[in-house]
């Protein structure tokens, strides 16, 4: 049994011998959701940041500098359309991945008049979230 957490372990974060580093700054109002993503994200090397919605991850994006937002989109307040276009007229360079459990077609339709860098939907393995968010880091850079 020991042995198959170690494989799951190793497979979900593959490069932990690289530098993984950087401030993201994560949005989302389902706590569950919010806590795993946080503690696999600091797992992996981020600092990490938390607002339960659009209005509470702005406060900090304002104050401060971060190297990829990550939020999901349904949420009370602000909605992650309205945090990434805050975002991105603040700051057009930092990526911002959208999580979400929308109908694909839906989010793709709005995608064209959005400026999110990438979508992972829900639900999604924690290695698909770690490709994400270093393909949208790689773009920044």
């Amino acid at each position: 049994m020991g042995e198959a957490k170690k494989e799951a372990k190793d497979d979900a974060a593959p490069n932990l011998g690289q530098a993984i580093s950087g401030r993201i700054l994560v949005a989302e109002d389902n706590k569950a959701i919010k806590n795993m993503v946080s503690r696999f994200l600091e797992f992996i090397g981020f600092e990490v940041v938390l607002g339960g919605n659009g209005l509470e991850a702005l406060s900090p994006f304002l104050n401060a500098s971060f190297d990829l937002v990550l939020t999901d989109l349904d949420m009370p307040f602000m909605d992650g359309w309205g945090l990434t276009s805050c975002i991105k007229e603040k700051s057009p360079d930092t990526p911002v991945v959208l999580m979400t459990g929308e109908d694909r077609e839906t989010v793709f339709r709005n995608l064209e008049r959005r400026p999110v860098d990438s979508v992972i939907f829900k639900p999604f393995a924690l290695k698909d979230l770690q490709s994400t968010i270093q393909g949208a880091l790689e773009l920044r850079r």
